[in-house]
């Protein structure tokens, strides 16, 4: 009985008229992202070609007029000849231009580190980039840091560098921006959105389904299950559509490739910075996603039975996953003099703790990877004992009166 039952949700869920048309909407969805917007992202380390050319034509001209009066000229805050810094830069931006356009990517990126390096001012001199931040200057060496240690990798590595992992477009790559910007957000929704009518469906039927040989708190776990089985294969299938469609594209990417991580606050330099791979990365967040849908599931059948409406539950549901974005700031460290790492909520965006992330925009410590593990289990545990409570109370009977 327990698998029939179990079975007959999963496939009414699955044929549901309003999860048939959002699991569509995920579909195009994901094509645009994969298709559109990654192939297209302009980042900083985006090479203009055009620019470039237009920047050589210009100096060009100006080093040949400088040239025909005898004129360097001297850059007064350090004595240097203008003249000489001309010549160097057009002749590495020459060489950037012949190597990316002749598909050299070793080549360039070669030149984009000797460029880079020890010249954190190419990013914190760049006042376009976090110019709403709260603290750009701070954000700006960050994604310079982040930078240097993902092309020191690329540099140092046996596989040849191509445009897709240059510029982070390959499967592995897109997959893990996708983690560590708000993919864990939008595929927790999903979960929230499947699962918030798995009760307020049954109160059409009222007559048949309370005869059922089921104990009601029996029935309220297979429904939550089967939510939970049908979400993980929409999830699964998201991601491995989305990592086949950028790898048709960009190519698969490579498992150990360096994914740079924040392990201290204190002195804000490379001493602050470790690297993991991909593969560990994917691993110790994707691992943490089952347990946040399960989380969000259990939560929805609490919300279910107090409710009774599923645009209610979906309403309640989304607010409870979105609730950190209602106080985040940079300064938020505490809630109600409590330390911010022990709510759940902080945990929910959980591509930004396996990285440290999430303790670099708060500028402290206590948020880490296993105390996210902990606090999740925790909350889970304490919704289990709400939901047992709750189906003592608000009984079969009582949820199916009118």
């Amino acid at each position: 009985m327990n698998w029939t039952y179990f079975k007959h949700e999963f496939l009414i869920t699955a044929r549901s008229r309003r999860n048939v048309p959002f699991v569509l909407f995920i579909g195009a969805l994901l094509l645009g992202y994969c298709l559109i917007m990654l192939p297209n992202e302009k980042t900083k380390e985006t090479f203009d070609v055009e620019w470039a050319k237009s920047y050589l034509s210009d100096l060009e001209v100006e080093q040949k007029i400088r040239e025909s009066k005898g004129n360097t000229g001297i850059v007064h805050m350090t004595g240097q000849p203008v003249f000489a810094n001309n010549d160097y830069y057009y002749r590495l931006y020459h060489a950037m231009v012949m190597a990316h356009e002749n598909r050299n990517y070793f080549r360039y990126l070669y030149l984009r580190h000797f460029q880079l390096d020890g010249n954190s001012w190419e990013y914190v001199g760049d006042y376009n980039l976090f110019k709403l931040s709260p603290f750009p200057g701070k954000d700006r060496e960050h994604l310079y840091y982040q930078t240097m240690m993902r092309y020191e990798n690329y540099l140092t590595q046996d596989y040849p560098v191509t445009y897709g992992l240059m510029y982070e477009k390959t499967g592995l790559q897109a997959l893990t921006k996708f983690i560590q910007g708000y993919g864990v957000y939008f595929l927790v929704f999903c979960a929230i959105y499947f699962s918030s009518d798995i009760l307020a469906r049954d109160r059409k039927y009222r007559t048949v389904l309370q005869g059922l040989p089921l104990s009601w708190y029996r029935q309220l776990n297979l429904k939550a299950f089967s939510a939970f089985l049908y979400s993980l294969i929409v999830v699964l299938a998201t991601i491995v559509i989305g990592v086949l469609v950028m790898t048709i594209q960009f190519g698969f990417g490579h498992f150990d490739l360096h994914v740079p991580i924040m392990i201290a606050q204190q002195k804000f330099n490379l001493e602050d910075y470790d690297v993991i791979t991909i593969a560990t990365y994917l691993g110790k967040t994707l691992i943490v996603i089952p347990l946040l849908i399960f989380l969000f599931i259990r939560l929805n059948v609490v919300w279910g039975l107090l409710l009774k409406n599923e645009w209610l539950v979906l309403l309640i549901g989304s607010l409870v996953l979105f609730s950190e974005r209602l106080y985040f700031t940079r300064t938020t460290r505490e809630i109600f003099a409590i330390d911010i790492s022990l709510f759940p909520q902080t945990y929910f965006d959980f591509g930004k703790i396996t990285d440290g992330e999430k303790n670099y925009l708060l500028n402290m410590e206590t948020i880490t990877y296993a105390k996210g593990i902990a606090v999740l289990l925790i909350t889970v545990a304490v919704i289990e004992i709400v939901l047992f409570i709750c189906s003592r109370i608000i009984n079969k009977r009582r949820f199916y009166r009118v």
